[in-house]
């Protein structure tokens, strides 16, 4: 099975991705205390793949494997959609280039990535996704905006959505009940049977959450 580029995907070790997780998390802490400068404030949220476990990359590929981290804007002065995310993404190049690392941001429709290259190798050692989001409840249901950039008109704007009722709830009881391991396969299998090359990595997350979940008969 693959998906539809045709890759296969294998779990990735916490013992070889937790050192580059620290690397990583080093940067978000240089760029909150750069973006304070300009009065704004986010919380870091490691999310799906390695806040769980369930980081993946291609088997026998070369794009490495990814993170992928939400930064929910706390306070952000006004600032236009796009005039943040030019703002993140100028304080993410110059820590990238005081870094030593040998490229630069690049500006995605859901994310800004950032990737560590072996050009002797050709390949991706790992890259990671950075998300602008506004986290916010509605009653008992969670939803998110996401600043999105379509490339085709150049507009920057916020996208609503939601990740579905009681989605803590459903991931508690999951844990609870010792069915964690159906949730690992079942975001495995998603991952190598993805037609949609514009889904990311933690949509499938989702997606086997919910998958999961509704196996079962749950007492409310």
């Amino acid at each position: 099975m693959a998906d539809c580029y045709g890759r296969t995907y294998e779990f990735v070790s916490k013992f070889e991705f937790k050192p580059i997780k620290k690397e990583i998390d080093g940067i978000i802490k240089r760029l909150q205390r750069n973006m304070r400068e300009y009065s704004i404030t986010f919380k870091p949220i490691l999310v799906g793949s390695v806040k769980r476990s369930l980081v993946t990359r291609v088997v026998n590929g070369n794009t490495g494997f990814d993170f992928d981290y939400n930064f929910s804007i706390q306070k952000n002065s006004d600032y236009s959609a796009k005039q943040l995310k030019n703002l993140f993404i100028s304080e993410l190049n110059e820590i990238l280039v005081n870094n030593d690392w040998d490229t630069y941001v690049e500006n995605n429709r859901q994310a800004m990535t950032i990737k560590r290259v072996n050009r002797y190798q050709s390949r991706i050692i790992y890259s990671c996704d950075f998300a602008i989001v506004h986290d916010y409840k509605v009653g008992y249901d969670d939803f998110q905006e996401r600043l999105i950039y379509d490339k085709e008109t150049n507009n920057y704007f916020w996208n609503e959505r939601g990740y579905g009722k009681n989605y803590r709830d459903k991931i508690s009881n999951i844990l609870e009940n010792g069915l964690w391991t159906e949730v690992k396969d079942e975001y495995l299998y998603l991952k190598n049977w993805n037609n949609d090359p514009d889904k990311i990595s933690f949509s499938l997350y989702l997606e086997a959450v919910n998958n999961v979940y509704n196996r079962y008969d749950w007492v409310d």
